[in-house]
Formats: structure tokens, sequence, C-alpha cells
């Protein structure tokens, strides 16, 4: 008797786990499908004839070829994209196989970023203690990933940062779009920020100096967001990986570059990001490193006085 109500209860225990709903795709399906979407995507950018068509056609063969509806299709990427642990992995797996097969062609490797091998303290460090990867879906409730890190005594004033991550696209239309904000909250409650567009894959660096007026002002915390616009059809996806915070101090305060001269000085309260429109078309790193023609840097102070704060010791 106490063996069969062991068995019984071993049965409702595995009945009762939870796991993928019917008609969801598997995570290896899922891979295959979004892999196959991203080289559709690439296929008819140099395709003869009109994009968006191309864009549409292909991408509906790679549905095809699998067997699986847009509407099935459409419901598991919702599905996936609530674990977005396993969908990090997805993404991660299909980036490594699109790297392998870019490889094969003579594709030179991206080179790995050099921030991640700071250490966590010292003049120059990487204070990034947070998750290395999130996904963004642009809906109302998955399309913003925001952190805020404290300072402690390690932070000095004058201190300028740096954020840096990869991001990934993957999208219906290829209308990939996202916005990355950086800022650091002073003492006085004042607010320094910088933004900056995402529209392609590559690997992003976000940087903040400290504004002239605000050297001697002991810094409160740091702030940032990755944003995605809703889209109202169609589906997009923003992978984001290997988060740095980059920290620097500011040792002698001539070699900090001033504040730029096109810098807007306006009250927080009536903030409204002013991002610049910029081509969408594929680049590479080393291009972008060396143009950043769709940076812009804008250093924003609530106008409030800088009362006296004790120095940390």
């Amino acid at each position: 008797m106490k063996r069969f109500c062991f068995l019984l209860l071993s049965v409702l225990l595995v009945s009762c786990r939870p796991g993928r709903p019917s008609g969801i795709l598997s995570e290896g399906a899922m891979e295959d499908i979004l892999l196959d979407y991203h080289l559709a995507q690439a296929m008819a950018e140099v395709q003869p004839g009109e994009l968006q068509e191309n864009r549409y056609l292909l991408t509906q063969a790679a549905l095809k070829k699998h067997r699986v509806t847009e509407a099935q299709f459409d419901t598991s990427l919702v599905y996936w994209c609530r674990n977005s642990e396993k969908m990090v992995k997805i993404c991660e797996r299909v980036s490594k196989r699109l790297t392998y097969m870019a490889e094969s062609q003579g594709v030179e490797r991206k080179e790995k970023s050099p921030y991640s091998y700071l250490a966590t303290e010292g003049d120059t460090a990487n204070v990034w203690n947070l998750r290395e990867n999130v996904v963004i879906i642009p809906n109302v409730v998955d399309n913003i990933y925001s952190f805020s890190i404290d300072a402690d005594s390690t932070y000095y004033p004058g201190d300028y940062f740096m954020w840096a991550f990869n991001t990934q696209f993957l999208s219906e239309d290829n209308n990939d779009e996202a916005y990355a904000l950086l800022s650091v909250r002073y003492d006085n409650d004042s607010i320094a920020g910088t933004g900056q567009r995402l529209t392609s894959d590559r690997q992003v660096e976000v940087r903040l100096n400290c504004p002239s007026g605000f050297r001697d002002v002991p810094i409160r915390s740091v702030e940032g967001t990755i944003y995605m616009p809703v889209r109202s059809s169609g589906f997009g996806i923003l992978a984001v990986s290997n988060f740095v915070l980059v920290h620097y101090h500011d040792l002698s305060r001539e070699h900090v570059a001033e504040t730029p001269s096109d810098t807007i000085v306006v009250d927080t309260a009536s903030v409204v990001p002013l991002l610049p429109d910029t081509v969408h078309t594929r680049r590479t790193p080393y291009s972008i490193r060396e143009g950043q023609a769709d940076k812009h840097t804008i250093d924003i102070v609530k106008d409030k006085p800088v009362r006296a704060v004790r120095r940390r010791r």
C-alpha cells in the first residue's frame, strides 16, 4: 500500500510539473527559425526588387521551410520572450551559428571587448555587478531595461563613466531601433546624462564625462536604460549581452575633456531625449568607432544650487 501511494504521488508530481504549452515551438525549433529569419533578411537586402516585398517573401519562405504558421511563430516568440533567460540563450546560439557561418565565408571574427578584463577596483575599473544578458521586445511590458548602481567609497567627485555592451537585433521588417541612456545622479539631486541611438548589431560604447560645474560634487548613483519603441505590428527582438560599466577616476582634472560646446543644459522636469536620425545601414564596429555618426552627447543638469557636502575620506 505504501509503495502504491508513493508511485501515485510521483505520477501526480510529474504531471503537475510546469512545461511548454501545447502548440509552442521548442527551443531548438525557435533557434532554427530565428537563424533562417536572420539569413532571409540579409538576403533580401542584396536581392533585386523592392526591399520590403523581398523581406516578406523570404521570411515567409523561412516559416514554410519549417512548416510553421505565422500565428504559431508569433505565439511561440511571445512565450519564449517571457522567459528572458532562455530567450537570451537561444539568441546566443543563433549568434554563434551566424558567426561560424560568416567565418566559413572568410569574414574576420569580431574582437572581444577589452573592458571585460578590467578589475573591479582601481583608477579604471569595471564596476558592473548585474546580469550580463537581457532580451528586450517592443511591447508595453518588456521594452525597457534599466539599472541603478549606488556609489560607494570608491567613487569620487569628477569621476566619469563608459557603459559598453553588444547588441543583436532580429525583427520581421529589419526596422531596428532602440535607445541607450546613461546618467549620473549627484548628491545635490542634479543629473547629468547622455544618450545614443542603436540601429545595428555592434558593440556600443556610451560615454559620460562629468560636467565642468559638478566636479566637486559627490556622486550618488549611476543609472542606465535601454529602451525599444513599442511596435504596432510585426515582431522584434533586441538581445543585449556582455555588459560592462567602466569607472574612471579623474586624477588630474586637466586631462578630462571639457563639456562639449553643443551641450544642452535644461531642467530635468522638462527633458525630452534629443537623439539624431541616422541612416539604417549595417556597419562594422570599426567604422562606427571611427565615425560615430549616430552618437550625440547631451549633458543634462538640473538647475539647483550646489550645497556644501562633506567629502568622503
